[in-house]
């Protein structure tokens, strides 16, 4: 039996998975990454809105939820963004979006601080989130899933920066960063990147 499972013990510590879903609600700007982690690869995308058709406004769901209790739209805890509330936006804007997208393949060997950036995520998923204290009006809400193996940690947070969680802030400022100095790609602004 130790047999059998072993090597599924081992594949489930090889290959890491860091899925982000970023939204600033306002503003409507929405951004995805996925940034996979093998022994000897990582794989990073993104994926921007570039546009959101008007015809959102008119949407029948759209306009249900927004006019609906404030109570679902923020937790009454942390006054943060409800993940309910999310779910359920970026259900809507999928019909609705045009998206940029891109890839990179990185060499581990090559990008070794990045990838000790990714375990520090990860490490950082297994513990205690802090509180966030802070009273912010159009922050980016972020909901950040963790794959390793089988096991999923998702953690969610709202504008993080230098102060507050600044591990994410800089991980997710550097996985675009790899983008903009790597293939210097000017349309990855902070303004399109909800300012990380």
């Amino acid at each position: 039996m130790f047999i059998l499972f072993f090597p599924s013990i081992l594949l489930a510590q090889e290959r890491q998975e860091i899925k982000v879903f970023g939204v600033t609600t306002v503003s409507l700007n929405v951004f995805y990454l996925n940034i996979k982690k093998d022994k000897n690869i990582i794989e990073v995308s993104y994926k921007i809105q570039d546009s959101l058709s008007s015809k959102v406004k008119y949407d029948k769901d759209y306009i249900a939820l927004n006019n609906g209790p404030k109570s679902y739209i923020y937790e009454e805890s942390t006054g943060a963004v409800s993940q309910k509330y999310l779910d359920r936006l970026g259900e809507i804007f999928k019909q609705y979006y045009i998206y940029t997208k891109d890839s990179l393949q990185l060499s581990i060997n090559k990008y070794e601080a990045y990838s000790n950036l990714i375990s520090d995520v990860i490490k950082f998923s297994k513990g205690k989130i802090p509180e966030d204290t802070r009273s912010i009006l159009d922050g980016t809400s972020l909901k950040i899933d963790i794959i390793e193996g089988n096991i999923t940690n998702t953690i969610q947070l709202n504008s993080p920066d230098k102060e507050y969680s600044p591990l994410i802030a800089k991980f997710i400022t550097e996985t675009f960063d790899l983008f903009r100095k790597g293939k210097n790609d000017k349309y990855l602004t902070q303004k399109r990147t909800s300012g990380y």
